[in-house]
């Protein structure tokens, strides 16, 4: 005599349930607890301070119609600011495999996108 068993969806001989075989009990390589996918305010906060220097610094440089010392500087700073370790090391906490983490506003959002492309591009002055 066959043992069936039921602990639901469809009944199976000694096992249980087609498809229930541990289902649940096997975590996929990718499901990993991450405190760090939501984004903190702070950091935020850090990231929008950051683009508000580089936008004023790409102002000041987009005016300028000769190239002289001044402009030289502004493109000196701007080339440090993007490529600063604090905004990489910001980016870094802000994105899980390439993408911005949880917790953020669509324009929050696009700033992450539109932070990471210009460090990627930094030297493309």
């Amino acid at each position: 005599m066959d043992n069936v068993t039921y602990s639901g969806g469809q009944p199976g001989v000694q096992g249980g349930f087609y498809g229930s075989g541990g289902a649940r009990s096997k975590a996929s390589p990718n499901s990993h607890h991450r405190p760090n996918a939501v984004a903190s305010k702070e950091d935020i906060d850090k990231l929008r301070n950051f683009m508000q220097v580089i936008t004023e610094l790409e102002t000041e440089l987009s005016k300028a119609t000769t190239l002289n010392a001044k402009t030289i500087e502004l493109k000196s700073s701007l080339k440090k600011t993007i490529a600063s370790p604090a905004l990489v090391e910001l980016l870094n906490r802000l994105e899980i495999n390439s993408e911005p983490v949880w917790g953020l506003y669509m324009e929050e959002r696009e700033m992450v996108r539109n932070a990471r492309r210009k460090v990627n591009t930094h030297g493309a002055f």
